[in-house]
Parts: C-alpha cells; sequence; structure tokens
C-alpha cells in the first residue's frame, strides 16, 4: 500500500471510531447497572430494557411517534409527487418554487417555526381550536421534513428521465395520471424510499414542535426522553435504552429499504440543468 493509501486508511478508521464511540457509550448505559468513573459499567443487566419497553408511558409514546412520522410521510408523499411531476413535465416554475419552499427549514430555527405555526394557528376564531392540537403537530412536522423527501425524488427523477418517460406514456395513451403511478413512481422507487426514510426519521425524532404546540399533552418520544432527563426521579437508563432502540429500528430500516433499492445509486440533491430537451 502507498502511504496515500494508508493515510486514507488511517483516517476512515477513526472516523470509525469517532462514529462507534457514542453509540457504544449509549448501549454500555443502556445495559449498565452502575457506571462509576471506570472506563466500562461495574455490572450488566437487561432491567433497563424490561422496564422501560414495558412502561405504558414509554409504549405510548412510542405509538404516538411511530404513527405521527408513518402520517408525516404520507402527507408528504402525497404532496410532492404529484406537483413535483407535473413541474417536470409542464409547469417548470412548481419545481422552482417548492426547492426555494424547502429551503425554509434550514433557515429558520424548529424552535422559532413552532412558535411561529402555534401563534398562526391562533390568530383566527376559525383556526384556534388547532392551536395545541396534534393535527397542528402533524402539520408541523410535514413542513419540516418536506424537503428530505424532496430532494431525493427530485433526484430520482431527474436520473430517471421522467420527461422522456411521460411523453412515451402519453403516444400510448396514458393519462398524467395514469403515467405518474404506473410508469414514473416505479422507476423512482430508491428515491421514494430513501425520501420515506429520511422524513420518518426526522419526524420521529423532532422534539420542539411537540413540545410548543402541545406541551406534555401529546407525548412523543423525545418529549418523553427530554422528561426523563429533567426528572430527578426519572430514569436516564431508560432514556439510553429508547436511543438505543430508535437507532436499531432505523438501520433495520434503512438496510431493508437498500435491498429492496437493489442497490441503486440514488441522488440526494436535486439534479443540476436536468431539464430535458424534446
Amino acid at each position: 500500500m502507498t502511504s496515500r493509501g494508508i493515510s486514507r486508511s488511517t483516517l476512515l478508521a477513526l472516523w470509525g471510531v469517532f462514529l462507534a464511540l457514542p453509540v457504544a457509550a449509549t448501549m454500555l448505559y443502556s445495559v449498565a447497572t452502575v457506571w462509576r468513573g471506570r472506563a466500562l459499567p461495574d455490572g450488566f443487566t437487561v432491567h433497563w430494557w424490561v422496564q422501560t419497553l414495558s412502561e405504558p408511558r414509554v409504549v405510548a409514546a412510542l405509538l404516538r411517534s411511530t404513527w405521527l412520522a408513518t402520517l408525516t410521510v404520507l402527507i408528504v408523499a402525497a404532496v410532492v409527487l404529484p406537483a413535483l411531476y407535473w413541474g417536470y413535465i409542464r409547469n417548470p416554475r412548481i419545481r422552482t418554487t417548492m426547492q426555494v419552499c424547502a429551503l425554509l427549514p434550514f433557515a429558520l430555527p424548529f424552535v422559532v417555526l413552532a412558535y411561529g405555526i402555534k401563534r398562526l394557528a391562533g390568530a383566527t376564531e376559525v383556526t384556534q381550536p388547532w392551536e395545541a392540537s396534534p393535527l397542528l403537530v402533524v402539520l408541523g412536522h410535514v413542513a419540516l421534513a418536506f424537503p428530505f423527501f424532496l430532494w431525493p425524488v427530485d433526484g430520482a427523477m431527474a436520473a430517471a428521465g421522467v420527461r422522456n418517460l411521460s411523453e412515451a406514456a402519453e403516444t400510448s395513451g396514458a393519462s398524467p395520471l395514469s403515467t405518474l403511478f404506473r410508469v414514473v413512481i416505479p422507476n423512482i422507487r430508491t428515491g421514494i424510499l430513501t425520501g420515506a426514510i429520511l422524513t420518518f426519521a426526522t419526524s420521529f425524532g423532532e422534539y420542539s414542535i411537540a413540545r410548543v404546540i402541545t406541551g406534555s399533552s401529546f407525548e412523543t418520544l423525545p418529549v418523553w426522553q427530554v422528561a426523563a432527563l429533567q426528572d430527578n426521579r426519572g430514569n436516564p437508563n431508560g432514556v439510553a435504552v429508547m436511543a438505543m432502540f430508535t437507532f436499531v429500528l432505523m438501520f433495520v430500516v434503512s438496510v431493508l429499504i437498500a435491498r429492496t433499492g437493489r442497490g441503486e445509486p440514488v441522488r440526494l440533491l436535486p439534479g443540476i440543468n436536468t431539464t430535458q430537451k424534446r
């Protein structure tokens, strides 16, 4: 091996250790009996896993986060796919507008976004009943996770040549809706799956919007984790348990998506100069 190859391998190894250490420490803490000022815990137990995963409050928070993230994925997909497809084949301005809107969650802190959504909902008598409702949390998560679905799907559409596919389908007599579901979506499946897991993970781990809008009346898993850390009688080991549980869940879903995609490369960012000529 050349010195350049050794240096690259060393950097990759150090980067791998840097990423693995927090995960390993969290895993050890989730099975530690007592961990004093030593490199390893004094003992190991599965008590914290059994206790945490059987606690009704934790199970309820986990279910809320799961259905909230799932609903967010479905709504974002229903909003993005038809509009982005139409932007490719008919009106490019739609795609430009969507790209600009996708930058807003990065321009505003999540807490500011949450307070803005709450104040906007309370501005009129018609929307005031939604001011502290879970529905408003769903809409906030849709706005927050929107770019994480848009960009992989946009890249997949650009790589698949959606306009050419649409023209070929039109010559066969297919309607735009039929083309979207029977031609376009099967060809951008990997991009959709990538956007879905990114959207799910973003919604599942988001804390600010649920906490600001509903307080503790709609306790998601991140809200429970923060409350457990702040409570002197809380369960810090349980927080580590749920952190590892979430990590394993996302890892398994990512592996399943990778296998479903059959190793196809996906652009995670929008394509540049992807407008295709007739």
